[in-house]
């Protein structure tokens, strides 16, 4: 007769999975509660640091500014053809929109070119990017200025004159002149006329 002890135990019973495998329980780190696990926590919620500079960021002096990119001449054939559909756009929206004339006058001829070339420069540094500039003649330039009103191109034209005197153009000694005239087109009428009254303007 077998001794009851020598029997063998009966198997542990398994825990019903339902179908799906027995997913691993999380265990936590042995060193979950040391101190470097909370400061890790809250760098983990307030995100990355923000970089720091070693050293502070020096003023820009007042005299020092960005250049701004010089935008060249318009050639005659390009600035009329900006004409026309600045005046497209102004019969269709009724933006404003004005034309600016600038003429060279010297008493005594021979210099125009070297002039002329001085003269566009300060036109161009002074208009704005979106305004077309163009060398017509010899001697005069046409200025396109949208959205634009009559007052504003006044004051530009006589920023064109102060310049042009301050500059190495005034060299002749009193011999150059800058003769400036600006209109812009009332209700109904169009830039072109803009531009025929101002030249007017100047023929008088």
């Amino acid at each position: 007769m077998r001794d009851p002890a020598d029997r063998p135990e009966p198997p542990t019973p398994r825990r019903a999975t339902s179908g799906r495998a027995a997913r691993p329980r999380f265990a936590l780190p042995v060193d979950h509660h040391d101190e470097r696990t909370s400061e890790r926590i809250e760098a983990f919620l307030e995100g990355p640091v923000p970089a720091r500079r070693s050293r502070p960021r020096q003023p820009r002096p007042e005299a020092v500014r960005r250049p701004r990119r010089l935008v060249p001449l318009d050639t005659r054939t390009d600035w009329e053809a900006a004409l026309l559909h600045e005046d497209a756009r102004l019969s269709r929206y009724g933006r404003a929109a004005s034309v600016l004339v600038v003429d060279i006058r010297l008493a005594s001829p021979g210099a125009e070119d070297r002039l002329a070339t001085e003269v566009g420069s300060v036109i161009r540094q002074l208009a704005r990017e979106t305004d077309r500039v163009a060398r017509v003649s010899q001697t005069r330039f046409h200025v396109l200025l949208p959205e634009t009103l009559e007052p504003e191109a006044t004051a530009l034209a006589q920023r064109v004159q102060r310049a042009c005197a301050a500059s190495a153009a005034a060299s002749l000694d009193g011999t150059l002149t800058i003769a400036t005239a600006v209109a812009s087109p009332p209700r109904g009428a169009t830039l072109v006329d803009a531009l025929r009254q101002a030249q007017d303007s100047l023929a008088d």
